[in-house]
């Protein structure tokens, strides 16, 4: 089982939870009410969770040369004249996506064809830069 703590515990010892959390690589369970929970996690970690969840596209060569990035998990799609342009342009909208999605969460998450998407966002937001992105989609 994971470590539990009340909202007012954790608040009250909040560096003593963040060394635990952080040092012993062991997540906790802040609780407040009685269904309100949220887990601390060191970011290392949710990275190594979330390194299952791949962001492949396929490369399709349209019939007039241009390079179409198809990101099916996402329903997200570039066009451009070479592949790097059309890399930079789903980048682009991978960013733009994953804003959208955070700003909109309770909209995504409860909505069936968006609710899958939350760990491939967390994926994008996890990355510091363009070249980290560039990185998931190789």
């Amino acid at each position: 089982m994971l470590s539990e703590l009340q909202f007012t515990e954790a608040r009250n010892q909040f560096s003593t939870l963040y060394d635990s959390v952080f040092n012993t690589f062991s997540p906790a369970i802040v609780k407040r009410k009685q269904t309100e929970q949220v887990a601390m996690l060191r970011v290392d970690l949710l990275k190594m969770v979330l390194a299952e969840f791949t962001l492949k596209p396929e490369i399709i060569t349209e019939e007039d040369g241009s390079i179409t990035l198809a990101l099916d998990s996402l329903e997200l799609y570039s066009n451009n004249n070479t592949l790097d342009l059309a890399t930079n342009d789903l980048i682009e909208d991978l960013k733009n996506y994953a804003q959208d999605y955070m700003q909109r969460s309770q909209l995504f998450l409860n909505a069936p064809n968006r609710r899958s998407h939350f760990p491939y966002i967390l994926r994008v937001l996890l990355c510091n830069n363009d070249s980290e992105i560039h990185e998931l989609l190789s």
